[in-house]
């Protein structure tokens, strides 16, 4: 009976954002169930997308109606939920995107071997057939290492991320100490300097991984 009063004062931002992590939660474990080979969870990806989107819509409208006192928390945790929503939602294109890349050469190895060969043409087949295969091989080879360097791209984007997020709870409370001890203006411009480095090293680190990348694919 005291929970269920406990529960009766919550406030709907204090009900829907820990029943949003716990949507979120289930959506990684189904999308790594997915990554693994599990095409059945795709149904229960989608339904779980489409709550979360919703619940985002809605913590945002809350979030701005918080007290002041309470907003700065409660923005850093809706930003939180919303990066991580569409980390998971990145992710699951991947796992598709390798899916539909082994579906393809699967056809492809089956339409090589089961193609009817004439008398007349053997040697050429033969050589057609290893040329193919060999291509095929390396173009395997990469995509894999080409899913490998977007996962590594993927984690040091989403690490600046949370660093960025870091740096602004950090400000928000140094303001607020600041305002309140009388500091001097020095000490926030340090720490504006600080949040304007780390955000060109997150622009400058996006882009050398976007090099990096057409590099690859242009010589592959």
């Amino acid at each position: 009976y005291n929970e269920y009063k406990s529960y009766l004062r919550m406030t709907e931002l204090e009900r829907l954002m820990p029943a949003a992590y716990s949507r979120l939660l289930q959506l990684q474990q189904l999308v790594d169930a997915y990554g693994k080979g599990d095409e059945t969870a795709m149904s229960q990806i989608i339904g779980l997308q489409d709550q979360l989107a919703g619940d985002c819509e809605r913590l945002d409208i809350l979030v701005r109606k918080e007290p002041s006192h309470k907003r700065h928390n409660s923005k850093y945790r809706y930003d939180q939920l919303v990066h991580e929503t569409r980390d998971l939602s990145q992710t699951l294109v991947r796992y598709r995107n390798r899916r539909d890349q082994r579906v393809r050469e699967e056809e492809e190895r089956n339409e090589l071997l089961n193609r009817q060969f004439t008398a007349n043409s053997n040697e050429d087949t033969i050589l057609a057939l290893d040329g193919a295969i060999s291509f095929n091989e390396k173009a395997s080879a990469s995509n894999q290492g080409i899913d490998a360097m977007l996962d590594t791209g993927h984690s040091v984007l989403r690490t600046l991320r949370e660093q960025r997020s870091t740096l602004t709870s950090i400000k928000g409370r140094m303001s607020s100490l600041i305002s309140t001890l009388g500091l001097s203006k020095t000490v926030m411009k340090l720490v504006e300097r600080r949040s304007a480095h780390d955000q060109y090293l997150f622009y400058i680190g996006c882009i050398v991984t976007l090099l990096v990348m057409f590099i690859l694919l242009y010589f592959m």
